[in-house]
């Protein structure tokens, strides 16, 4: 890396990226590529003259960056993903009109990487990387879900009012019948009889937890309803059912692929997250799928800092704010973070003592937990480090 002296600074977006090149001066500014294999040739021949002595860096833009740097890897090309804060403060430092373009961004990613470049590490392509995307979606499924139950339960306060407080209204049976029958008003209409037939068949093909609503039960309320007849509404609240299902089923279909990847890439570092009392295996799936790898972190302040959870106080002359986190890292491993803490301070002795200290010193219950996030990183951090189990 040291030897590197062409800087070559790429800003990708989705359908083209645009390149600077510095060596010491400005050697190429602002030309763009498309975003395509004839794009991707181009390019490699602009720097193909110094290949041996060139470092190509690019800010991460989602999913819109890996296939150029793939092709890059592939090639032998030095490429590195530069951190989006650290590029960001820079901009701000070098830029006196910090307008935001394309064409300047490319420019500031080669100065930076002039800059910065003896700090700056290869970018690997590691599989255990694809992990969190599926994580992500598994993330995005269930808050589909959640948002896809509550539309069906304000469908039922119209359709079937009765039913929308009883437990069990998501049980596999019920969920059946509404999506045979569509409300209150189609179910009072047929005899009893007749209905708890219909029902006890429908029940056999119901997908999902069982309700603990009985066909009776279900024919009662129906049959007491002050619903009216919404032949609309009912073929609405039948579509998001099926939308339900199908949610359901991508869940159980990704949640597999996530265990099966865990067991994969993580089986070690699983093993040890769950010595922890108050850690269970898919908690430590989703933390390590975002850390990949410990040895990336240097100290554990590192690991704390790339979840957010280290403090920041703002300071200027008399004045001194109060203590907050930085929120600046990986929101996933933030969330993931919080949530273990307030397992463990339930589970584990070691965290239950260290959460109820703090509260003790008068900390609110928000920042006892946040203490106990970054205390139990810095635990996770020594044990993975270490590669010993929680004693």
């Amino acid at each position: 890396m040291n030897q590197s002296t062409y800087f070559c600074g790429v800003d990708v977006a989705k359908d083209s990226f645009v390149v600077s090149i510095k060596n010491g001066k400005l050697l190429m500014k602002n030309r763009t590529f498309a975003m395509s294999k004839t794009g991707f040739e181009g390019f490699e021949q602009t720097i193909r003259d110094f290949r041996t002595n060139v470092v190509v860096g690019m800010e991460p833009t989602g999913i819109y960056h890996n296939n150029l740097l793939n092709f890059l890897k592939i090639r032998d090309y030095n490429s590195v993903v530069v951190n989006p804060y650290m590029l960001h403060q820079f901009f701000k430092f070098t830029n006196n009109k910090p307008t935001k373009t394309d064409k300047k961004d490319s420019k500031t990613i080669a100065e930076f990487l002039e800059f910065k470049h003896k700090e700056l590490k290869e970018s690997p392509i590691d599989e255990r990387y694809s992990v969190r995307y599926f994580v992500r979606e598994k993330e995005r499924i269930t808050q589909d879900i959640a948002r896809t139950k509550t539309e069906i339960k304000r469908m039922l306060s119209l359709v079937f009012p009765e039913a929308e407080s009883v437990s069990g209204v998501f049980g596999k049976d019920f969920l059946s019948v509404l999506l045979e029958f569509g409300g209150a008003s189609k179910i009072r209409g047929i005899s009893k009889r007749r209905f708890i037939k219909k029902a006890t068949q429908l029940l056999d093909k119901g997908r999902g937890r069982k309700s603990s609503l009985s066909p009776e039960k279900i024919y009662e309320l129906a049959s007491s309803s002050i619903a009216g007849d919404y032949p609309d509404y009912e073929e609405l609240l039948k579509i998001k059912i099926k939308r339900l299902y199908g949610l359901l089923e991508e869940k159980e279909h990704i949640s597999k692929i996530i265990e099966e990847k865990g067991e994969k890439f993580f089986k070690k570092e699983i093993e040890i997250l769950c010595s922890i009392p108050g850690i269970a295996q898919e908690s430590a799936i989703y933390l390590m799928a975002e850390i990949v790898d410990i040895k990336r972190f240097e100290h554990y302040r590192k690991l704390i800092g790339f979840c957010g959870l280290d403090p920041i106080i703002k300071q200027s002359g008399r004045f001194k704010a109060g203590w907050r986190i930085s929120k600046r890292g990986n929101v996933h491993g933030r969330r993931i973070a919080w949530i273990m803490a307030g397992c463990v301070k339930r589970s584990c002795p070691y965290f239950r003592d260290y959460y109820l200290k703090k509260r003790s010193e008068g900390k609110s219950y928000k920042e006892a937990v946040i203490a106990t996030s970054t205390k139990l990183l810095r635990t996770i951090y020594t044990l993975l480090n270490e590669n010993r189990v929680f004693k």
